[in-house]
Order: structure tokens, then sequence, then C-alpha cells
């Protein structure tokens, strides 16, 4: 799946998903959101760390699913491009040599 495809999908999910709930989605709650997964996924690797009975590899794994999507679901409210905006920050770091060895 292309980068423009895997944006595309993730919108018309949180369309539905939104729809649903009743939400109207703005770049705000999307934010905090983002952070709660965030926040889900630190809890994991601190129970990985300290508290190992309570650590989930599948909770890890979901967190980084949501977490992807809530980044893409601000992308687009934000009417960003993806691929254009991760590719704009290669290109400048491998002009700025930041990347060589």
């Amino acid at each position: 799946m292309e980068v423009g495809d895997f944006q595309k999908r993730i919108a018309e999910f949180v369309v539905k998903w939104d729809k649903k709930r009743n939400n109207i989605p703005d770049e705000e709650s999307t934010l905090i959101h983002l952070m709660e997964e965030v926040g889900e996924l630190s809890r994991e690797y601190v129970s990985k760390r300290m508290r190992k009975d309570k650590y989930s590899p599948d909770e890890v794994e979901n967190a980084i699913g949501d977490i992807m999507i809530q980044l893409v679901k601000l992308a687009i409210l934000r009417n960003l491009d993806i691929e254009k905006v991760v590719m704009k920050i290669i290109k400048s770091d491998e002009e700025n040599r930041l990347l060589e060895e």
C-alpha cells in the first residue's frame, strides 16, 4: 500500500469512527487523543521495565497503531500530505548532511 493510499484509508476509517460516536473532529481533540495513546504506549514500556506482569506486547502494538491513526488524522485535519511532509524532512536532513556517518 502506498503512503497516499494509507492516508486515504485512515481518512475513511476516522470519518466512520467519528460519525458513529457523533464526534466532530478538530485538531485539539485529535492532539489530546494522540497524547493519550502515547501515554498508553509509555505505560506499557514502564510496565516492561518495572511491572513485568502487567506488560502486554499486544497493547504496545495496539498503541502504535492508534498513534498512527491519530497522527494521520491530525495531518488530514491540517490538510497535510504525510508523504510530502516526511520526504521534505528527509531531503532537508540529507542536504544538511545530518545523516552522514
